[in-house]
């Protein structure tokens, strides 16, 4: 495992990791700049081997690096979801996972946009923030910005969208774990807190959340005592308690969009999904949408513009796509053809359908048929 690379951007010294995670009370600068070099950065202590654990009772590091979308959403964690990429520019996309005595850790990094809808988990509070591009992001269709957290509670649905390329982190806090640490205000298990909902945060408080998680991951991988050291107790408990932060912020820096109230774009969608899901073997329309969801086509577009950061035609052709895909990867090639396929689904304009899916995905669909290859990782850059 390449280690070097982690003292540029990794501050050590005699007060212990605290200082180095920024969980400790040191000043906190506000240049954003820093993040992405950090990230960098990581990619070189996670490289060489494609896949690397260190793991002892109380810590579990582990870094993948994927040429397949698809793999790279498969081991996205702390959450249940379905990911459908979007805008790819590079075929590459990376996930480091800590487990820090029961805090989980995730830095990702992927070379497109895309929209991840599902469930949170019952047992705890997700923290979603982007490390670039905030302004490309939303959650549950608002609008994000350099110092917006999403803040998924426990079982609650959410949508997360990016339009572009894209690094992001998040923090998983058990309930238990926050519990233990203390009763954090607005983090109760009302019914208001089982939603996706966006906080904006003060600059300091941003850049402590960045700055731990980052340096956290980097401390891990270049030190393996760390992971039975006293410091990765103190780390843990200062996660919980930086979570705790935020949550007391959460009512009071809640954002609300703008126009329609949430409940009835929510509403839209739901709708619309169910219908989606009744009518999963036939052709649903924009028009079928608008008209099950009671609402005009302009509303229907408004609606799905907010939630997923795209329209509903737009939407409805990345559903095809991956589903295409999904089929292909299944489908025998000794019996199958393209063509039948993508009849199955709907899709009669071979070469068009063709040609979108090769600029999402990279390949033709006749080469994802012949394929069948195993998931290759390559070393991160």
């Amino acid at each position: 495992m390449g280690l070097s690379n982690a003292a540029a951007s990794t501050r050590h010294d005699e007060r212990g990791v605290s200082s180095a995670c920024g969980l400790g009370s040191q000043e906190v600068g506000s240049d954003r700049r820093q993040f992405p070099a950090s990230l960098r950065d990581l990619g070189g202590v996670l490289s060489g081997e494609s896949w690397q654990e260190v793991k002892a009772g109380r810590v579990v590091l582990q870094s993948a690096n994927y040429t397949d979308f698809d793999a790279f959403a498969s081991s996205v964690r702390d959450a249940n979801f379905e990911m459908l990429i979007q805008n790819p520019k590079r075929p590459r996309w990376s996930v480091s996972y800590l487990d820090l005595a029961g805090v989980h850790i995730q830095l990702g990094r992927e070379g497109s946009g895309n929209i991840t809808e599902g469930q949170s988990l019952p047992v705890g509070y997700l923290l979603f923030m982007p490390l670039t591009h905030p302004e490309a992001h939303s959650a549950n269709g608002v609008a994000l910005d350099d110092v917006s957290m999403a803040i998924l509670g426990p079982g609650c649905d959410f949508c997360l969208a990016s339009r572009i390329e894209h690094d992001w982190c998040s923090i998983f806090v058990p309930t238990l774990e926050l519990d233990r640490c203390c009763d954090p205000e607005g983090a109760s298990s009302d019914s208001e807190d089982m939603t996706c909902g966006v906080t904006r945060l003060d600059r300091q408080l941003a850049h402590q959340y960045r700055t731990s998680v980052v340096e956290l991951m980097a401390i891990a991988a270049e030190h393996p005592q760390f992971e039975s050291s006293l410091a990765s107790a103190v780390a843990a408990e200062g996660l919980r308690q930086l979570a705790t932060e935020i949550l007391g912020k959460r009512r009071a820096g809640e954002v609300h969009p703008v126009g329609r109230p949430k409940v009835s774009r929510r509403e839209i969608i739901r709708r619309s999904h169910e219908l989606l899901e009744a009518q999963s073997g036939s052709h649903v329309g924009i028009t079928d949408l608008a008209a099950t969801a009671g609402v005009s086509e302009r509303t229907l577009r408004t609606a799905f513009k907010e939630h997923y950061g795209v329209g509903p035609a737009r939407y409805l052709q990345l559903s095809t796509l991956h589903r295409v895909r999904r089929a292909l990867r299944a489908a025998d090639p000794e019996e199958a053809t393209v063509a039948i396929v993508l009849l199955q689904h709907g899709e009669w304009q071979i070469g068009r359908f063709a040609a979108r899916y090769r600029r999402l995905f990279g390949e033709l669909p006749s080469e994802t048929l012949r394929a069948r290859r195993p998931i290759v990782q390559v070393p991160a850059a």
